[in-house]
């Protein structure tokens, strides 16, 4: 497609525009049919992975007819796929998959969509199927279109569905993108002009977004001085805060915006934001039904625009008495750790069904499992991302992206070999190392996009249903990339690591955020310790009763772990509180609160010989007061050892 002076184009057509996009337009895109080079990411980068075959790969490195055999396969390991493929068959062969055809078009369409084809290779976005440009083609051919132009995008997406049969998700959104950037040359929009408006797409304004949202909406603020405000207080957040959070605030301001149109409609300036205002939107809140922690962070976030408009001078006439207090907000109920329990982590952590997951994939799982990180964090982790220690252990460098710090955390053996996998899986495709350990499978030529968090939680779902794993009640399983994390901390506090520690490892803020692990460890230890108490005898052998919900249960509870605290007996357990004296000393076997279990079973039989020993020993000898005194630990060890053997032989059926 060659360039032309503007007064070749249409009526109606303006000619600075068609000079802009010509002269941002390269060569290779000034072509009527429009083929891409083997290494062009518009069709997802490169060659069909399978050996011979000519086509374009569209995803997982295979071209249309080869993904499509694979997904009907059964997803199998692309290895093995790769293995046992043969190349495309001519009659399999599609006409026009392979090419953007925009003959028929009027030159200044031909341009604007060439201009488009070349700025989604500029920024290596996704493959685009050369079948959703077609349907745009048709499209604008039906209307008889001279440019994008002469109607909105929202106008082009609902002409769409209009042609039939029903379009592509890929047309409909490569008419708008187009229509946005042709909108976007021909008004000279920059980063002020884009923060000038009520819909901010971050990725005009500059910034590199990629991962979360890259649209705020100011729509929902009606007040135009609220709004006004309110898109400066973003654009003061966006310097220091990750695009959710900001959009997070904007959404906040928006409910309450929704309040002041509906209650105070009259409200013109801020001189009409009063502490009374304020107490009187905190009922209507609450009465939205939103959660306790949404409601929080809500008002978490108008308590600091107000203090931001403060302090900055944004709202001089914000009254003085306009601020909310701790005891305005509702009580924040945290949850306990999702954690998965061991029977189901036998599951995911088995080699057969981590060996289902493609090897990208299964890298990151074990390295979520292994290190605690959030999905977020290891995804974008650099691909030098292990430095060693003063004795050469592995350690993992990584951004904790919600506190913003670099940490550096301990890496199991099974983890670093995970990472050390994953380097040569990348290093195969990017022969030169890509700047990021985990790049994104699908249009990321240069592997400078981390792989989506949605995409790792959709595709550990889907690896979950087919090894069919299973929870506690023999339900489906539904295991979430987080639980990983929840699953981390459990374990380490089982495991009896102090919580200072775990804090450290998991990257929390406050202790606060730990103690949720510790609690769940006092309610684990307390289920041992409960089924401890079914299975204790006194001195005599004789079994003691235990109800788990009486009244002294809890109180029992604190001195058992007291006592285990401050004394440690060779063959049981005092069952006196520490704080009280001993009449019995190193008489336990005589009184009358020691208690013990099967597990000190060996000690005791050794100790009944031993006593006998001692008893013959001192009839010999004459010495009858020390007979008797160890007559009465031979009685006890009498009734003592049958007793725990009958107990362990009921335990005996129950752990097989």
């Amino acid at each position: 497609m060659s360039a032309a002076s503007p007064a070749q184009w249409p009526p109606g057509y303006r000619g600075t525009l068609a000079d802009r996009i010509s002269a941002a337009l390269r060569a290779e895109f000034r072509v009527e049919v429009y083929v891409p080079e083997p290494d062009d990411p518009v069709l997802g980068g490169g060659r069909c992975a399978v050996a011979r075959c000519d086509g374009w790969c569209r995803a997982r490195g295979l071209c249309e007819y080869h993904h499509g055999r694979w997904r009907r396969a059964g997803r199998p390991d692309l290895g093995a796929f790769l293995a046992a493929a043969w190349p495309r068959p001519a009659w399999a062969a599609p006409r026009r998959a392979e090419c953007f055809d925009l003959r028929g078009l009027p030159a200044g369409l031909r341009l604007e969509l060439a201009y488009a084809l070349q700025c989604r290779a500029d920024e290596h976005r996704s493959g685009l199927p050369p079948e959703a440009v077609h349907q745009v083609v048709r499209l604008l051919l039906a209307h008889r279109a001279q440019s994008l132009l002469e109607r909105s995008a929202a106008e082009w997406r609902a002409a769409l569905a209009t042609l039939g049969p029903p379009p592509a998700r890929s047309a409909r959104a490569f008419v708008g993108y187009a229509h946005q950037l042709v909108d976007d040359l021909d008004r000279g929009a920059d980063a002020e002009s884009e923060y000038a408006g009520d819909r901010w797409d971050l990725r005009r304004i500059g910034l590199a977004v990629n991962r979360g949202p890259y649209r705020i909406s100011f729509e929902g603020i009606a007040q135009p001085w609220l709004r006004a405000v309110a898109k400066r207080w973003a654009r003061f957040r966006l310097a220091t805060k990750v695009p959710s959070t900001v959009k997070n605030d904007v959404k906040a301001l928006a409910r309450f915006a929704a309040f002041l149109h509906e209650h105070r409609p009259g409200a013109t300036d801020e001189s009409s934001i009063t502490r009374a205002v304020l107490e009187a939107y905190l009922p209507w809140l609450a009465a939205t039904g939103l959660s306790g922690a949404t409601r929080v962070d809500d008002l978490v976030n108008l308590r600091t625009f107000l203090e931001h408009c403060r302090r900055h001078g944004w709202l001089a006439a914000l009254p003085s008495g306009a601020t909310l207090y701790q005891e305005d907000f509702p009580a924040r109920v945290e949850p306990l750790p999702r954690f998965l329990s061991e029977p189901v982590m036998a599951q995911l952590e088995s080699p057969a069904n981590l060996a289902r997951l493609p090897p990208d994939l299964r890298h990151l799982v074990v390295l979520l499992i292994e290190t605690g990180l959030r999905v977020g964090d290891a995804t974008a982790l650099p691909f030098d991302a292990v430095v060693t220690d003063s004795v050469g252990w592995p350690c993992l460098r990584f951004l904790n992206s919600k506190v913003a710090i670099h940490q550096l955390l301990p890496l199991s053996a099974k983890a670093a070999e995970a990472v050390a996998a994953q380097q040569a899986h990348v290093r195969r495709r990017w022969p030169d190392g890509p700047p990021l350990l985990f790049p994104g499978r699908n249009g990321n030529p240069d592997g400078t996009r981390p792989r989506s968090v949605s995409a790792v939680s959709r595709d550990l779902g889907r690896w979950q249903a087919d090894i069919d794993a299973r929870d506690e009640a023999g339900q489906p399983l539904r295991a979430t990339p987080h639980q990983f994390r929840h699953t981390f901390g459990t374990r380490l506090i089982n495991f009896g690591v102090p919580q200072h520690v775990v804090q450290h490892l998991l990257g929390h803020v406050s202790p606060e955020m730990t103690a949720t692990y510790a609690h769940l460890h006092d309610t684990t230890v307390r289920d041992a310790f409960e089924r401890w108490c079914a299975s204790r005898v006194n001195v005599t052998g004789e079994l003691l009763p235990f109800d788990p919900g009486a009244p002294t249960a809890d109180a029992e509870w604190i001195k058992h772990r007291l006592a285990r605290i401050a004394d440690s007996l060779p063959n049981g357990y005092c069952g006196r509180p520490p704080q009280q004296a001993c009449p019995h000393p190193n008489a336990c076997l005589t009184c009358p609160d020691f208690q013990t279990t099967a597990e000190f079973l060996p000690v005791h039989r050794q100790q009944l010989a031993a006593t006998r020993i001692l008893i013959a020993t001192a009839e010999a000898n004459g010495q009858f007061r020390l007979v008797e005194n160890h007559r009465r630990v031979e009685a006890n060890l009498e009734r003592i050892v049958p007793a725990l053997e009958a107990l362990g032989e009921q335990e005996a059926p129950d752990a097989g």
